[in-house]
């Protein structure tokens, strides 16, 4: 992403867990299109599904930050995206290793890619805990 880029979609007010998982979707992206890395038989059995699932945890963080915490229906929607976006980034490093387990990765971008989601990981579990102390439900 160029510097002008930046300034439109880097907005100082974004949850600082969508800012690591656009981070997250950049760096799958740019492993996974490589056709150097992942070999073409792997392009629907790997790459799609890693692609896809990081997609779906951004949406599923989205969809989250868009509900009123204050309404109970909309807070255990909420709850619900954030559960299912953690489970996602689960799936994602179970993706991680078998990229490993094929040689499309080595050993240090491997640990890279998983300290980004795990990073992403950690970062629901605490946004979810946070949540789940100042509800009045």
């Amino acid at each position: 992403m160029n510097q002008r880029s930046q300034e439109i979609f880097n907005k100082n007010d974004e949850l600082k867990v969508i800012v690591l998982t656009k981070r997250l979707i950049k760096h799958t992206m740019k492993l996974t299109n490589n056709s150097e890395r992942y070999p073409k038989k792997a392009r629907f059995t790997l790459v799609d599904p890693m692609q896809k699932t990081v997609i779906e945890i951004y949406k599923l963080l989205m969809k989250a930050n868009y509900m009123n915490t204050n309404i109970k229906a909309q807070f255990d929607r909420r709850q619900l995206c954030q559960s299912e976006a953690i489970y996602m980034c689960d799936i994602l490093l179970l993706y991680i290793e078998l990229s490993l387990d094929e040689n499309y990765i080595n050993d240090k971008s491997c640990e890279y890619w998983v300290r980004q989601v795990m990073d992403v990981k950690r970062m629901i579990l605490s946004w979810k805990n946070a949540d789940s102390k100042r509800s009045n439900f």
